[in-house]
């Protein structure tokens, strides 16, 4: 919550028919009309194939008590209109704004895969200082619009900020940290997610490094140890002036893990920390989790400064993000929910994943987006990590993933459709007591549709 009055509207160079004195209370700031809710400021952001401009009247007439606007809206009463040059401009204004009265440490995370998890683990892991007021910026809003929406929102009372920072060009995250520049910065692995936009994988992890780009470098850099670009990063991060770079890995670096063992009450993680040996546990944890575990606790403690230990164990209350690995049991099938989003790392690491249960292990597919030329390769050869893992039954769905079933031994071929819709009755109708199902596609696929079917016919 925050207020909009002279200050604000000088600030942003607004025009407005708000009176000398008087303030707008705005609870959340919003992009999407169809999301607004009362007290909202409503943002109309001019795009490609919509313009915001044409719901401002309809964001008003659900409550929004202003919108952030290029133009007079006819219809509108101008009261409730802040006119500036540039909606994304003002709102980037606004963010760097309220950045700039904070006292608050700042986390920033980035990566291709695992950014969101890390995050709200550091979230779930700082929150247990009762001393500290800790805020994250919300959902997967990580992009040009996302971040700054989260910065503006931040509340003035913040003493560690976290923020994920997404890309998916060259010279985005370099604006990202301009508005919201981190002391400590995590990235994740770094794969071939967004490679459509970008010649190869060095270009990706050139454009993650863009996180050290802020004004002032970060004190403390988080890394994978066993990443291909782990040297580039580190001589970076020594060349701007980055002081502290440490790693995390499967088995070395400054965090690694020791080993896993899976039983009711979770996934036991012995690691060690700085040459100190840590037990904790996760609630049914992936390898890609566990190795996401050792860099969030990181982060907390170069945050928080507290015990590592006592940082680690607060991951056993952890719930896992909507569509990233949730576990759902109903009537002896198990439903695994990694629906979010996927790329061929993330792939593969669900395959394996799915391969440590037992049961008849079935897997749904969707597309996989924004691979660029190499969309068919990957798709395609799936098959391999398929057959190597024992994937019993495989469902697909998407003209790239029509590559894959085609590619399937016949004994594995579940089921194709051109939608996600179009497998809920294949799969629904096959299933069996002890199957284990394990859902994933890139977001625009609606992969979770499936799981919320499956969950509500089981």
């Amino acid at each position: 919550m925050f207020f909009i009055g002279n200050e604000i509207i000088n600030l942003l160079k607004a025009r407005s028919k708000l009176s000398e004195g008087e303030q707008i209370k705005i609870e959340k700031i919003c992009t999407d009309s169809r999301s607004v809710n009362s007290g909202d400021l409503f943002v109309a952001i001019k795009g490609e194939n919509v313009d915001g401009h044409d719901f401002v009247k309809s964001a008003i007439e659900k409550g929004a008590a202003a919108a952030l606007v290029e133009k007079n809206i006819d219809g509108v009463d101008e009261s409730k209109l802040l006119i500036v040059p540039s909606s994304v401009g003002a709102l980037i204004d606004l963010a760097k704004y309220n950045v700039s009265k904070s006292h608050a440490k700042f986390i920033g995370v980035t990566g291709s895969v695992g950014k969101t998890t890390i995050k709200e683990m550091i979230r779930h892991i700082l929150s247990t200082q009762n001393d500290k007021k800790i805020y994250a910026s919300e959902k997967n809003l990580n992009s040009q619009i996302g971040l700054p929406i989260c910065a503006a929102m931040m509340p003035s009372d913040t003493d560690i900020g976290v923020f994920e920072m997404g890309m998916s060009q060259a010279g985005e995250l370099r604006k990202l940290v301009d508005i919201v520049p981190p002391k400590i910065a995590v990235i994740s692995k770094i794969c071939e997610v967004h490679s459509e936009f970008f010649n190869c994988e060095w270009d990706i992890a050139k454009a993650k490094s863009e996180i050290l780009e802020a004004r002032q470098p970060p004190k403390v850099l988080i890394i994978p140890a066993d990443s291909p670009y782990s040297d580039f990063l580190k001589q970076k991060a020594k060349n701007l002036g980055v002081k502290e770079v440490y790693t995390f890995g499967e088995s070395v670096g400054d965090a690694k893990v020791l080993s896993v063992e899976k039983n009711s009450q979770g996934t036991k993680i012995s690691a060690m920390f700085f040459g100190e040996f840590v037990d904790y546990v996760i609630q049914g944890a992936n390898r890609s989790v566990i190795l996401n575990s050792l860099a969030a606790i990181m982060a907390a403690y170069f945050a928080s400064g507290m015990e590592i230990l006592t940082l680690a164990q607060t991951l056993r209350s952890f719930n896992k993000v909507d569509g990233r690995g949730n576990i759902i049991l109903k009537n002896d099938v198990t439903i695994i929910d990694d629906s979010y989003n996927a790329g061929p790392t993330s792939v593969h690491a669900a395959i394996e994943t799915l391969s440590e249960y037992s049961g008849r292990k079935i897997l749904v597919l969707g597309d996989m987006f924004e691979l660029g030329y190499r969309s068919r390769y990957f798709h395609e050869n799936l098959s391999a990590a398929i057959d190597k893992f024992k994937i019993d039954l495989v469902f697909t769905c998407g003209d790239l993933m029509k590559y894959l079933f085609d590619n399937l031994q016949e004994s594995k071929r579940g089921g194709w459709g051109k939608n996600s819709e179009e497998l809920i009755p294949q799969i629904r109708d096959c299933l069996q007591k002890n199957d284990v199902v394990l859902i994933k596609g890139s977001h625009s696929m609606h992969m979770d549709k499936i799981v919320k079917e499956l969950t509500n016919v089981l």
